[in-house]
Formats: C-alpha cells, structure tokens, sequence
C-alpha cells in the first residue's frame, strides 16, 4: 500500500502524518476494450498540515520530498509509462497549492492496462500487479477486476506509530468505471451504479483494504 501511494506521486512520510487523503482511480472503458485511467491522490483536506511539513527536512527517520524531488520522480513515472506497450497520450498534474498529484494515460486494450500498473509495480518494487488484474470480454461484454488482499501491506501498516495509524482512519480509495454502453449488472456488494447505469463506483477506507476488510474485485456485464 505504501508503493501505492508513492506510485501516485508523493511519498509515505507526507501521507501517514497528514490528517487526511483520498486516492481516487478511474477508468474509461470503450465498447472495444481500449480506454484511459487516471490516477489521483489528493490531500487537499489536509494542505495546511502538508505544507508545513514539506519545510522540514525528515520525520521519523523519512526523507520528506522537496518539490524539486516531486517533479523528478513523476517524470521518471511519466517515461517508463511512454516506453509501455500499449500506452499513450500519458499526462501528469501536479497542485502544490492545494497538493493535488494525478497521472493519465490511455490504453490501446485490457492488456496494456495491466501492463500500466505492472509498471509501476516495478518501479517501485511493490507486489501490487500481482494483488490486481483486469480482463475484459468484447463477446460478452464483461469487464472484469480480480483483487486478493495484500498481507504485505497489513504488516508494513502494523509497523507504524499508533498515532500515524490513527492518521489512516479519514484516508479513502475510490475506483470509478465508466463505459458507453449501460450496465446490465455488477458483482460487488460495495459498489454503486450510477443513475446512467453508465458508471459503477465503489468507495472504500484505506484501513478497511489494508486489513482485508474491503474486496475491489467486481465483474461487470455491459449491455
């Protein structure tokens, strides 16, 4: 979970002492299976707290990022994405104001999504890809996310201060999947359809997916 978030663009130091965050991922999928993601971390609830400690130099032992250190990492980020089959059109956004970090790209199909975040797997050495998968079915029109809970992340979790954990209980993940046709139905007690029946949404705390409490796996039948 620590990659994660550092593969959305800031790092842990800056997360487990900030009051608040939200991770917010969300996929535009065409009838075809091509499509694009966006990644986002927000900490905007708590830009006041994250300002301040971006002027120090470390805590508890972690290097805080400068922005300098900020901008380099996502450009590293942003070339290994150009150099992954399938991808395209990659972009970044970064918010020092309101410290708001997101990274687009599109995909050419369901394999090159999976190529997208078995990239930033390895580059940030982190077992994610193999906890996620994406698979789509242009015959039956089934999109597909399987999902296992990672007792990697329950034990690096378990290894912060009880204060910095207390700092995870107002951190949410949300996943937003929009296609063109509309949703016959969805697999997963946790998510939501849109009015459109264009959209399924599922909202999650960190805590409840870093405890194995939360499942992101969902099928998904398109008209």
């Amino acid at each position: 979970m620590r990659r994660l978030i550092l593969g959305l663009c800031l790092c842990i130091s800056l997360f487990s002492l900030s009051s608040c965050f939200d991770i917010v991922e969300e996929i535009d999928m065409k009838a075809n299976g091509s499509g694009s993601i966006k990644g986002t971390l927000n900490l905007s609830k708590s830009k006041t707290k994250t300002a301040s400690l971006m002027k120090l130099d470390k805590i508890d032992g972690f290097k805080v990022p400068s922005e300098s250190d900020i901008r380099r990492e996502v450009g590293t980020i942003v070339s290994l994405l150009e150099k992954t089959k399938g991808i395209s059109n990659v972009n970044y956004r970064l918010d020092f104001k309101n410290y708001i970090a997101s990274i687009s790209c599109d995909f050419q199909n369901v394999q090159a999504l999976n190529a997208y975040t078995k990239t930033l797997g390895a580059h940030f050495k982190s077992r994610f890809n193999e906890n996620t998968n994406y698979t789509f079915d242009a015959k039956t029109k089934t999109f597909v996310r399987t999902y296992k809970h990672s007792a990697e992340a329950k034990k690096e979790f378990g290894k912060l201060g009880a204060e910095n954990q207390k700092s995870f209980n107002q951190a949410y993940y949300t996943s937003i999947y929009r296609f063109d046709q509309g949703v016959v139905k969805q697999s997963s007690d946790l998510a939501k359809l849109s009015p459109n029946k264009k959209a399924v949404m599922l909202k999650t705390s960190i805590n409840s997916l870093i405890a194995g409490k939360a499942n992101l796996a969902n099928s998904i039948v398109l008209q």
